[in-house]
């Protein structure tokens, strides 16, 4: 039977199992992206402290500060938060006057609590340097090479508004989508105080205490750093997987209730057995050949009824993630309308500020609602043509 259906739906089999590594490849990097909350706004510019010195970012210090005080009010539903700085494009020179532009991170010592860049050579930036804003710096491998020529150039000095870093560890270059530059270094946030760089955005990020309900706490306390864009990569990680989800519960559910379906013809044959030696034997005599095959009709109701429950379960999980898409009253349309106009409010926004996690999901969320939509019509396709062949048979 197999084999008939391999050789009449060979080009859907084939693209089933492209769809299918699509599919996978798109859930691992979803699960790829940390689960946390990012509060991303707009960066002031450099000012001078006095006419004719030059400007610097010391506005940095007072946004730190600011920064800092979050930890109290997030304490138990929020923790590891950290400030750092965005600064894209940058440009980077070293002494002889070769310069790139590239994608500049300043960062407080808890970043790679969150972020975890895979290193190549030498060392992260220590707790140490990140306090005392220390002239140092981390460059991706792609970085180095364009710069250097060679990917090791631990000890070597890059330039940033004129002043010399120190490059103290190499990172494995990781351009994804929303990366607009081809190379990244990390320097001390703090060492931008002191610095003219013109940086782009300010991000304040922190990962949520499971269970504690953090979201809510995170939007009103992060939004006192600046205007901005608040955004949960929770949130955004489940509705960039969510038609994968979708085509798994429905797809583990049909199989569930053929099972029934199964199983409802397996005690049919068991019923008509029964009728047949009742005739022929005494029920005492048939008493074990019964109570075991019973139990295995049991046993299968269960399975398929656990299944079910087991999908059930995945699909209203959502609602937990989600619960401002629930109304109050699920049957007045007043209430439904209002439930969702605010849910709308915040994407509807004029400006919004996105960093490069919220984009690949967001590209992500696409891929796989139309590989996933074409893959459930393929396999419904199957489903039926495989469905008439037992029936015939």
């Amino acid at each position: 039977m197999l084999k008939a259906l391999w050789k009449k739906r060979r080009g859907t089999l084939a693209m089933l199992a492209v769809l299918a590594a699509i599919l996978a490849w798109g859930w691992f990097a979803v699960r790829a992206v940390p689960d946390t909350f990012q509060h991303v706004w707009p960066a002031s510019a450099p000012v001078s402290a006095a006419e004719g010195e030059k400007a610097q970012n010391s506005w940095l210090r007072q946004t730190r500060y600011a920064a800092g005080e979050l930890s109290t009010p997030l304490d138990g539903a929020c923790e590891g938060g950290t400030l750092y700085a965005v600064a894209q494009p940058a440009a980077v020179s070293i002494e002889d006057g070769k310069s790139v532009s590239a994608r500049l991170v300043g960062v407080e010592k808890g970043y790679f609590q969150l972020h975890e860049p895979v290193l190549l050579n030498g060392r992260q930036l220590y707790p140490d340097e990140c306090t005392y804003g220390e002239r140092v710096a981390m460059v991706d491998e792609q970085l180095a090479v364009a710069l250097f020529q060679y990917a090791e150039p631990l000890g070597e000095k890059l330039v940033l508004d004129g002043q010399a870093y120190r490059i103290v560890g190499v990172v494995k270059a990781h351009k994804q989508v929303g990366d607009g530059v081809d190379y990244a270094l990390y320097v001390p946030l703090r060492a931008l105080e002191k610095s003219g760089v013109p940086l782009t955005a300010m991000v304040y990020e922190a990962r949520p205490v499971k269970g504690a309900g953090g979201w809510p706490a995170f939007q009103a306390e992060a939004v006192k750093l600046g205007e901005g864009t608040t955004v949960s990569l929770v949130k955004e990680k489940m509705n960039a997987a969510m038609p994968l989800r979708m085509l798994i519960c429905l797809g583990l559910g049909a199989v569930a209730l053929y099972g029934v379906r199964g199983m409802n013809r397996a005690f049919g044959r068991f019923v008509a057995r029964w009728r047949e030696r009742i005739q022929e034997q005494y029920a005492a005599r048939l008493l074990g050949w019964a109570l075991w095959r019973g139990l295995l009709l049991l046993l299968g109701y269960v399975a398929c009824a656990a299944a079910l429950a087991g999908v059930f379960v995945k699909l209203v999980e959502p609602v937990y993630t989600f619960p401002e898409w629930v109304p109050a009253i699920l049957v007045e349309p007043k209430d439904i309308q209002t439930a969702f106009w605010n849910v709308w409010q915040t994407p509807a926004t004029v400006a919004e500020y996105r960093m490069p996690q919220l984009i690949r999901l967001r590209f992500l969320r696409e891929l796989l609602g139309w590989c996933a939509g074409l893959a459930g019509l393929l396999l419904g396709s199957l489903w039926g043509r495989l469905t008439a062949m037992l029936e015939r048979e």
